[in-house]
Order: C-alpha cells, then structure tokens, then sequence
C-alpha cells in the first residue's frame, strides 16, 4: 500500500489501550478483583474473534488447530501477568515495560533457523534495560512494588512475544479465520472456568469500581481487535507494531495529566519521578524502534 493512512488505526489503539488500563488501574483500585478483571478481559476478547469464524474470508488448514491452542495458552499467560503487574504497582511502571515484547520477539527468533545475531539487537537490549531501571526510580506509595511490577510485566512481555512468533510462524499458512478465533476462544475457555470463583465477590468491590473495569474491559477488546485488523488490512505488521509501542508513552502522559484527579495512587506526581520514567519510556520506545527497523 502506498498510503500509510493504516498505521493511524494501531495509533489510535495505542492511546485506547492506555486509556483501558487506566480504568482497570482505576477499578482495582476500588476493590474489583484483578483476577475477575483479568478473566472477564479475556472471555471479551474470544467473544471478539469469535464472527471471523463465520465471516472471515480466506483459507484454513486443521494443522494449524494445536498450534493456535498453543498460542492462545501463551497469550493467557501474557494477560495473568498484565494485570497481576496493574495490581501491583504504577501504571507508569508497567505499560512501558510491557513494549519490551518486541526485543523478546528478537531474541526468541534468535532460535529460528538461519537466523543470524545483529549487533543491534543487542544494543536494544542496553537501551530496554538501562529504561527498566529509569521505570523504577521515584518514591513509592505505599502499596507500589515496583519490583514485583516490573516482574510480572517482563514475564507478560515474553509470554506475548512467545504468541506473536507462533503467529508470525503459522498462523498466515495456516489461516488466519480459523488461527485468531481458536487462539483467543482457548484463553476465553481457559478463564471461563477460573472466574466462577470470583463471581460472587464481584459486589463486594466500593461503588463505581465496575463501571470502570467494565468500560476497560470493553475497551481493551476494542484495541486488540484494532491491532489485528490493521495488520490483517495492511499487511505490513512490523509498522503496525511499531506505531502501537507508543501505548507506553500514552500511559505516562495520561498517568501525569488526570491519575491524580481520577484518585489513583501513582509515583509521577513527584515531577522527577516523572521525567526518569518517561526517559525510561523513551528509551524502550527507542530498543523497540532498533529491532524493528
């Protein structure tokens, strides 16, 4: 395509994902489960893919099937450590950390045949870990485990990447109507049964809180829908992820402008804080931008 006018819809996902885990922030902060958010995100998102099913156009083979299920379990995986890292520590902290996904793309293709190290890459490895440190600095209220944030959004980073080569590596071969359907069906059958338990403590949550989780919830589905339709359309993934990896920054300048007013606890409201943790932002946007160019 000649016109680039597609990279404005992974754009415009990027600022409504920042503004999704921003309301889940804002839900759990209030009382609502993480893990009731976390299984209700993702039965929403296999409810999403579900129509390519029956309106999907294109071929698909029945290889494909165990490799889609494989995928969906890595992505399940992803999501537990999204919002155990939501749950534990600043949004400030997490989302960024959450666009080293792509190194780990990198690292992980490392392993595919014929695939030769670039010294880029390793320079973006730096640059991902001198911005990880830059996401801790700052004082810390006093639920805030940075730490433990960082942990759990690393962990959702490889687990993601490891789903994205599954897809880059069968999915287009095997047929995209039945892979993303089945893939994100397997992380909605995996949570249906582990948000039973959590079903009748969902009242106990201050009023509000699920006004927002809910309005994240629907949003965060959106996004992803967005994210995969624009690569479906336009072909050209890496522009796409690219453009999309600007969600870490989206979340910082959102966190600075309305967390505070919104009543969730965050350490940018200390200026410095602030400007480290963009500069840590900045540099992982960078790590990103050198893989995949």
């Amino acid at each position: 395509m000649s016109s680039r006018f597609y990279l404005l819809l992974p754009l415009t996902s990027a600022l409504v994902y920042a503004i999704a885990v921003l309301f889940l922030k804002l839900a759990m902060s209030r009382g609502a489960s993480s893990w009731a958010i976390t299984y209700l995100s993702n039965i929403a998102m296999g409810l999403s893919f579900a129509p390519m099913l029956f309106f999907g156009d294109g071929f698909w083979h029945i290889s494909g099937v165990p490799w889609a299920i494989a995928a969906g379990a890595l992505f399940f995986l992803g999501q537990v450590g999204t919002f155990r890292s939501l749950h534990t520590g600043d949004v400030s902290i997490a989302t960024p950390a959450l666009a080293t996904k792509v190194v780990f793309v990198a690292l992980l293709s490392l392993a595919l045949p014929a695939k030769n190290p670039d010294p880029d890459l390793w320079i973006a490895v730096v640059l991902t870990m001198v911005g990880v440190i830059l996401l801790h600095q700052g004082p810390r209220h006093h639920t805030s485990r940075p730490w433990v944030t960082l942990g759990w959004a690393l962990f959702a980073a490889l687990s993601f990447a490891s789903a994205d080569l599954l897809v880059q590596q069968v999915a287009a071969r095997t047929g995209m109507a039945l892979f993303l359907p089945l893939m994100f069906g397997t992380v909605a059958l995996i949570s249906l049964p582990l948000l039973v338990p959590h079903l009748a403590r969902l009242g106990a949550a201050r009023a509000g809180a699920w006004r927002w989780g809910s309005a994240g919830i629907i949003l965060l589905a959106a996004q992803s829908a967005g994210v995969v339709g624009s690569i479906g359309w336009s072909g050209d993934a890496i522009a796409v992820n690219v453009v999309y990896s600007s969600r870490g920054l989206w979340s910082l300048v959102l966190v600075a402008l309305v967390a505070h007013h919104l009543g969730v606890a965050e350490g940018t409201r200390d200026p410095r804080t602030l400007v480290a943790r963009l500069a840590g932002g900045v540099l992982i946007l960078l790590a990103v931008l050198l893989v995949v160019l």
